[in-house]
């Protein structure tokens, strides 16, 4: 199954909707129609109305006030983990544990550099003080997953500026 991982950096604007997926699925606050998307977090889902089928983590279905206009699009509740820092680390998860063989994952910026801004942050902004350290953390989470899933392609598409 060859899959779309759709986080929210700036270099998500490579992604091209006009490519095969058989799946695709979104971080958050997904910027285009997605399959699904994946909520780390109960801020995102007090501040968004959510159009698309979603996963929450535990912890924020736990905190979010309105989850009972959420319900109906609620896919399954999955536990926050240390080994699943971001809810693309998350998602990266769901689409394997789906039966994805080939993963393409756009606006992944801190794969490429210390950039982790987010189309999130207009609505959410909860970044740690500490960002290089933070992404060291996501980078080794993102080896982890690779090397763990040695028969799934992943690959990081980033803007080729």
């Amino acid at each position: 199954m060859k899959t779309a991982l759709l986080c929210n950096g700036p270099s998500r604007v490579v992604f091209d909707p006009n490519m095969e997926y058989n799946y695709i699925i979104g971080c958050n606050i997904p910027w285009r129609q997605v399959n699904s998307t994946v909520i780390m977090d109960a801020g995102v889902l007090e501040k968004w109305e959510i159009p698309c089928a979603f996963y929450a983590s535990d912890r924020a279905w736990r905190e979010c006030r309105k989850r009972d206009r959420f319900k109906d699009h609620l896919i399954e509740i999955f536990p926050a983990r240390v080994d699943n820092p971001t809810s693309g680390h998350a998602a990266l998860q769901i689409v394997i544990s789906l039966g994805a063989t080939q993963i393409d994952i756009y606006g992944c910026d801190s794969w490429f550099s210390d950039d982790t801004s987010s189309y999130t942050h207009q609505w959410v902004d909860d970044r740690a003080t500490d960002m290089s350290k933070q992404v060291r953390i996501w980078r080794q989470r993102w080896d982890a997953i690779i090397s763990s899933n040695p028969d799934v392609k992943i690959n990081f598409i980033g803007d080729p500026k």
